[in-house]
């Protein structure tokens, strides 16, 4: 059996992919943690979901994208990416209202868009695509 790419989709499937296993590896304890994080990630690292838990969570949804880039049903690899950059979005984006009703500056809403701009993205896409092969 040979694996072939799943066309523009797999293509963006192995960058995503890319982007989850490096984010994981990111949150991962490989150094030293950072003394104060941002409220957004505060948010989402509470026990039982560390940051390395997180870390580990992106690395197995890069695997998803990676695995699923060679196949036509990719569904579940595009729900894992925007499932995670939803969750970190909104986190980033909750951080950000509770640091205006703070007095707290804060640019993490920002954050939020870097995650939740991309999500909304593929969703649209998503979508747009879904009915296009229903229709043919």
């Amino acid at each position: 059996m040979t694996l072939r790419l799943n066309g523009a989709r797999g293509a963006a499937l192995l960058v995503a992919g890319a982007y989850c296993v490096a984010r994981g590896i990111a949150y991962l304890p490989l150094g030293s943690k950072p003394d104060v994080l941002p409220r957004g990630l505060e948010l989402i690292a509470n026990p039982p979901f560390t940051l390395e838990v997180w870390g580990g969570l992106w690395a197995v949804a890069g695997l998803i994208c990676l695995v699923l880039a060679f196949r036509v049903r990719d569904a579940i690899a595009w729900g894992a990416l925007t499932g995670m950059m939803t969750a970190w979005g909104v986190a980033y984006l909750i951080g950000w209202f509770e640091s205006l009703t703070l007095g707290v500056e804060s640019r993490e809403w920002l954050t939020a868009t870097t995650y939740l701009g991309p999500a909304v993205i593929i969703s649209l896409l998503s979508i747009w695509h879904t009915r296009r092969s229903r229709a043919r």
